[in-house]
């Protein structure tokens, strides 16, 4: 079955670029674009940074660390202790 493709516009930067997507990608395009302004933004204010090369780098870059960071398994204490003393009890009843 082929994926329906659309074109769009999207805007990083201040500047347009076209884009030829699959229409079940269009919203998280336009959430990226989203954050990636975002993004340039506030390193726009909080850093003498002008060139438009180096915000879109570290504007990328911050971009990026964030989704690997909320895609990175979460370690769990109470699951983790749990576990171990669910072992425990099954150690002692197969000791018997």
């Amino acid at each position: 079955m082929a994926t329906e493709e659309r074109s769009i516009r999207v805007e990083l930067a201040g500047r347009a670029y076209p884009l030829t997507i699959h229409l079940a990608e269009e919203e998280n395009v336009r959430k990226a674009v989203e954050e990636i302004n975002e993004s340039i933004a506030r390193l726009k204010a909080s850093y003498p940074l002008t060139d438009k090369q180096d915000l879109l780098a570290m504007a990328s870059l911050e971009v990026t660390v964030r989704a690997l960071n909320s895609a990175a398994p979460r370690h769990d204490v109470a699951a983790e202790a749990a576990l171990t003393a669910i072992e425990g009890l099954l150690q002692e009843t197969g000791s018997r």
